[in-house]
C-alpha cells in the first residue's frame, strides 16, 4: 500500500511539473511580464507553504518551479537552434543558469526567508524526571 502512495505522489509531482510547463509556454507567448507573474505566483505558493510548514504543497510548488524553468528553456530553444558559435554556447549556459535558479537557488532563498519570517517554535513541554531509585516489586505486589 505504501508503494501505491509513493507512486501516486510521484504522479502528482509530475502533473504539477507538466501543468507548470504548459502554462509557462502559454504565458510566454503573451509576454515576459505574464511569465514573471506566473513565476511570482508559483514562488508565492512556495513561500506560503514553507512558512506554514505544509510540506506537500511546498513540494508541489517546487515541482511547478522546475516546470517553469523547463518551460523557459523550451521557449528559448528556437534561439539556440538558429544561432551558431559562441552565441549558441552562451544561450545554453543561460538555459542551465535559469534551471539552476528555478530548481535550487530560488527555493533555497525563499526557504531562508520563510524561516526568518515564521514565528519561533513553542518551547517543548516539560518532562518529568525519572525516579532516581525505581520501586522494587516484591511478593506483596503479586496478590
Amino acid at each position: 500500500m505504501k508503494r501505491l502512495g509513493l507512486l501516486g505522489w510521484l504522479i502528482a509531482l509530475l502533473f504539477a511539473w507538466f501543468a507548470a510547463f504548459v502554462v509557462t509556454g502559454m504565458v510566454l507567448d503573451e509576454g515576459p511580464g505574464w511569465a514573471l507573474g506566473w513565476l511570482a505566483a508559483v514562488w508565492g505558493v512556495f513561500l506560503l507553504a514553507e512558512s506554514l510548514r505544509w510540506v506537500p504543497l511546498r513540494d508541489l510548488a517546487w515541482s511547478a518551479s522546475v516546470g517553469w524553468g523547463f518551460g523557459l528553456i523550451r521557449w528559448l530553444d528556437p534561439l539556440v537552434d538558429g544561432s551558431a558559435g559562441a552565441w549558441r554556447w552562451l544561450l545554453m549556459a543561460a538555459d542551465l543558469l535559469c534551471l539552476a535558479v528555478c530548481v535550487l537557488v530560488g527555493p533555497a532563498l525563499l526557504s531562508g526567508l520563510a524561516r526568518r519570517l515564521r514565528p519561533p517554535e513553542p518551547p517543548p513541554l516539560p518532562v518529568e524526571k525519572p525516579a532516581a531509585y525505581p520501586r522494587q516489586w516484591g511478593p506483596k505486589d503479586e496478590a
